[in-house]
């Protein structure tokens, strides 16, 4: 099962500020959706890699970035049946099928394809490395301070909060019910899905009373009465904090000015570019790499200071 419950452990990036990991991933988002380019999206990838393995959490995110390995077939399978284009024929079905037409199979289908796993990739693995290395509270209280509206910033918590709850309660209820001899691998598809039916209801309705309880938690405590809030820990912007979040802004500051002169583009159809195609594009993946490898020596340093 997935484990996406934050946990508390002494790490370099457990123990960085809630600003840092909110602009690091923020950062790695914006990238990601902008660029198409092979290498940057791998750089990007890299990055949420490294910082898994530095946060001592590569178990848990190597579980979770399963999900891709299930997602890429149907991801290759889309783009082959409903696009068509590409010069480099690898692969051409004899006959027609009907509105989808000719069915080809081309290097740059494929190569778009693979492109596609790599930012889903990135992205999914930022935010499993955000789930498991911050704090929910001190990430409600560091969007709290960036004065956004504090009805959306709760419930955006909560739900944050509820999907890793929810895959635990679905383990605990799967266990429960194998102990009373409910083999869910054996028996015809219909039978299959009767016993996961014993599974649906009590998710969701321990789902329902969960939510009432939070409901009526938030109540006594009287949320939304009074427009200003105090917190039990407040959050605060360091020098290093400082340091480190400028840094992780810094690839998101040359990305758009990479946008800005047309650098960083890559076309996959009719005929795919090449990888590099000037020195100044080379130059700023290059600096990307950099500031994201920058980032893990920083963090070490940052560490070192705290701890001692």
């Amino acid at each position: 099962m997935l484990e996406l419950t934050y946990k508390r452990k002494r790490s370099v990036f457990h123990d960085s500020s809630a600003f840092f990991k909110l602009t690091w991933l923020f950062s790695i988002i914006i990238i990601s959706i902008v660029f198409e380019h092979p290498i940057i999206l791998s750089i990007l990838f890299l990055s949420s890699l490294s910082m898994a393995i530095i946060s001592k959490i590569f178990s848990e995110w190597k579980n979770v970035m399963k999900l891709v390995i299930f997602f890429t077939p149907f991801v290759f399978l889309f783009n082959i049946v409903v696009n068509a284009n590409g010069r480099t024929v690898l692969w051409q079905l004899d006959y027609i099928i009907p509105v989808f037409g000719i069915l080809n199979v081309t290097l740059e289908q494929l190569a778009f394809s693979l492109t596609m796993v790599i930012r889903l990739a990135a992205i999914l693995g930022v935010f499993a490395v955000l789930n498991l290395t911050a704090d929910p509270d001190d990430l409600l209280a560091a969007v709290t301070k960036l004065k956004l509206p504090y009805r959306s910033v709760v419930v955006t918590s909560l739900s944050t909060k509820f999907i890793p709850t929810l895959f635990s309660d679905l383990n605990n209820i799967h266990e429960a019910q194998r102990s009373r001899g409910v083999d869910f691998s054996n028996g015809t598809l219909r039978e299959r899905v009767k016993k996961h039916g014993a599974v649906f209801f009590p998710l969701l309705s321990k789902g329902l009373d969960r939510s009432v309880q939070i409901a009526e938690s938030m109540e006594t405590r009287g949320f939304g009465r009074y427009k200003n809030r105090s917190f039990y820990k407040d959050i605060k912007i360091s020098s290093s904090d400082l340091i480190m979040i400028i840094v992780s802004l810094a690839p998101l500051i040359l990305s758009i000015y990479m946008i800005s002169q047309g650098i960083g583009s890559f076309r996959f159809y009719q005929s795919m570019d090449p990888l590099i195609k000037t020195n100044s594009e080379a130059f700023y993946i290059v600096s990307i790499l950099f500031v994201h490898i920058l980032l893990l020596p920083l963090l070490k340093i940052k560490g070192m200071v705290t701890y001692d």
